[in-house]
């Protein structure tokens, strides 16, 4: 198809004919808005410097996982990632599509022949579903359906239909996942170091920023390992240990000694410290890297297109662990997760109310006046069960009910949206006590030390909370055929977790532009 390039690309009929085709693919109105927003931006730095009427092509892909408008335009090259005006902003939000996690709008530039081509995609697990159309929910009910079936076979014949088949296929399952993992979580964190675009977006605002998520990740971790001494047993059945040559030995282990073992080996931690030297080193080099930079992100989004594959049979790994388990009459294991549900809800409930005193003794802000301000946008993340739903609305808030400063905000949300996830931190720390309990693991120093690691590197550059869940179980020598059933936990805590997430990370956004200088004068 084919159109024009107009001063103000608003009412294009490229936009209006991408509005028309998502809002028939089943997009709520709010992923509308974020998409074409993305699309209208780009198109109108191209008509500054291409010329009004400059024609151009445009086609739409709709591929399993995600609505794409591409467009072409001819002319010189023009990368919206290194210059004009709203450069810097689209480096900030590049930082996002390095999450596997991202639920926004993601652009993509590469330039040959003679022609600028600009991709602008959007998940399509933004649509809207009823719960009984979720995969996973379809998954945990035909497990246990299944399962139950299964057990009244023949001892042969189930044996023969677990052991030789259901078994085999999740540890396959779990292996590719577990194997793809070190290179997701190399390429992301170095890639989502470079995009901060120079040492001096790093060391201001960007360094700053990811310090107080650093501190936010620990806090949760902290309130989450205080919470499991009153559910798992003081940590399980072992006895934590404090002796000073096992730190010792931890500090030396997760220092590589080989570049490439750490990814034959699968050692997370080691992957997280060639990842942070790297990208440091890049972005030190600037200009003079610029190739390995371009070869990197091509790499990311190769690995990123990889996982999305990856993750589109993740809901086999609930069905198979419920399946195998009632199938082998291990269904008591089951009825444990109380304690793993009922901890997640206390230390939600727990940092929120504590994030709410903290930040209205902060900022002087009433409690009741910073939840009249957040309301909407938490009630939204709730009812969706995700906290990027209301990522729209939380600009609209972030300026009109707390005053912040949009190129605080604009800053603030994309890098938030990549690097924090409280939601992995909590269910990684408490699956892994609850597993320890289920499996007799003795708790040491050397255990604990891991997995505040692992959980921190996790929460920055998230994976998604089944894969966190399985580095961190194979990261601590646990089975991760345990992934399956904290699975089916997960999803009686989504809902209630992403509201106070939503409420939490809000709030830390209006604290920290009262101490970072983010407030609006005027205000």
């Amino acid at each position: 198809m084919k159109g024009t390039l107009l001063s103000d690309n608003a009412g294009n009929n490229i936009i209006k004919e991408s509005a028309l085709r998502l809002s028939k693919a089943g997009f709520e109105d709010s992923y509308i808005d974020l998409f074409t927003e993305k699309a209208v931006d780009l198109l109108n730095d191209y008509a500054k410097l291409m010329g009004e009427n400059t024609e151009i092509e445009y086609f739409f892909v709709k591929g399993l996982v995600s609505m794409e408008l591409r467009v072409i335009i001819p002319g010189k090259q023009y990368d919206p990632f290194d210059v004009g005006s709203g450069a810097k902003k689209r480096r900030l939000a590049s930082v996002v599509s390095t999450n596997l996690n991202t639920e926004t709008a993601k652009v993509s530039y590469h330039y040959t022949l003679g022609r600028n081509i600009l991709s602008v995609s959007l998940p399509l697990t933004q649509r809207h579903k009823s719960i009984l159309k979720n995969p996973v929910v379809i998954a945990v009910v035909l497990g246990v359906a299944l399962g139950l079936l299964c057990r009244q076979l023949p001892e042969s014949a189930n044996s023969f239909i677990v052991d030789e088949i259901a078994s085999p296929i999740l540890s396959i399952i779990l292996g590719i996942l577990s194997e793809i993992m070190g290179p997701v979580i190399f390429i992301s964190l170095v890639t989502s170091i470079i995009a901060m675009g120079s040492i001096n977006d790093l060391t201001n605002l960007g360094f700053k920023i990811i310090g107080r998520f650093v501190v936010i990740i620990l806090f949760l971790i902290g309130v989450s390992m205080v919470v499991s001494a009153f559910f798992f047993h003081s940590f399980g059945n072992g006895s934590v240990s404090f002796a000073p040559h096992q730190l010792i030995q931890l500090i030396l282990d997760i220092i590589p000694t080989n570049p490439l073992r750490p990814f034959i080996e699968n050692k997370t931690p080691q992957i997280v410290i060639l990842g942070v030297l790297m990208g440091a080193a890049l972005l030190l080099l600037g200009n003079s890297a610029l190739e390995l930079k371009t070869i990197l992100t091509q790499c990311n989004e190769w690995i990123m297109s990889t996982m999305k594959i990856v993750l589109t049979i993740m809901p086999a790994i609930p069905f198979l662990s419920l399946f195998t388990t009632i199938a082998k009459g291990n269904g008591r294991e089951i009825l444990q997760g109380w304690k793993f549900i009922v901890a997640s809800y206390l230390v939600y409930t727990i940092c929120l109310a504590v994030k709410f005193i903290k930040t209205s003794v902060r900022t002087g802000i009433r409690i009741r006046d910073l939840w009249s301000g957040m309301e909407s946008i938490v009630k939204m993340a709730f009812v969706t069960g995700s906290t990027a739903a209301p990522i729209k609305k939380a600009y609209e808030i972030s300026e009109k009910d707390f005053n912040i400063k949009p190129e605080f905000t604009s800053f603030w949300i994309p890098m938030c949206s990549a690097m924090l996830s409280p939601k992995t931190t909590i269910n990684t720390v408490l699956a892994a006590f609850m597993v320890a309990e289920m499996t007799g693991m003795a708790i040491s120093t050397s255990f604990l030390m891991v997995l505040i690691l692992v959980a921190l590197e996790l929460s920055i550059a998230s994976t998604g909370t089944t894969s966190a869940w399985t580095i961190v179980f194979a990261s601590l020598s646990m089975p991760t055929s345990y992934v399956g059933l904290f699975t089916v936990y997960r999803l009686l805590t989504a809902n209630y977790g992403a509201g106070c997430i939503e409420a939490y990370v809000t709030l830390e956004e209006v604290e920290a532009a009262h101490k970072l200088g983010g407030i609006k004068q005027e205000a």
